[in-house]
């Protein structure tokens, strides 16, 4: 179906139609090996939200950079978005991106987040959205969520050879 987003596949409803359906497209749609750093170099937590956006830049759903650099900033001063066991998922809802957009860094040893449970990030999930279809937006936060708490995840991700790698993970346990 062209011309729908990830909010409109996720949520199952479209402008073809009004009736809801299982959704079809997960995380591991969204992402490409450009956009999965594994060999971080950041020493702090603003460098490595920088570098991961860096990854993003020329995307075609990411209208514009600066202003999504600072929304993501803005956000992650508002409340540190560190979850705990290693891993954090700075984000931005905004209309600097017209469509999903997500980037993961891996980072070891891990960088200070101010985490909920005090421990260091080894695993970053960069993400992007736009203002609109917040029902779709929470239903894919809602997954990965999920998807964060199957056990072999985290350790999967931690262990990934490649971009390739991670991918595959995330299919893996997208199921």
């Amino acid at each position: 179906m062209r011309g729908i987003n990830i909010f409109q596949e996720a949520s199952g409803v479209t402008e073809h139609n009004n009736s809801h359906r299982k959704p079809r497209i997960g995380f591991a749609d969204k992402l490409s090996e450009k956009y999965i750093l594994l060999d971080m170099k950041s020493q702090t937590k603003d460098q490595a939200i920088r570098d991961l956006a860096e990854s993003l830049r020329g995307n075609p759903s990411l209208l514009d950079f600066d202003r999504f650099l600072k929304d993501v900033y803005k956000r992650e001063k508002d409340a540190s978005t560190g979850i705990g066991k290693g891993i954090a998922i700075p984000h931005a809802r905004t209309n600097t991106v017209k469509d999903f957009i997500v980037a993961i860094g891996r980072k070891s040893p891990g960088i200070d987040f101010a985490s909920v449970d005090g421990k260091s990030v080894e695993i970053l999930i960069l993400m992007g959205a736009p203002l609109t279809g917040v029902n779709a937006y929470l239903k894919l936060l809602a997954r990965l969520s999920h998807i964060l708490k199957r056990p072999g995840f985290i350790d999967g991700i931690k262990k990934a050879a490649d971009q390739k790698a991670v991918i595959e993970i995330f299919r893996t346990y997208e199921k």
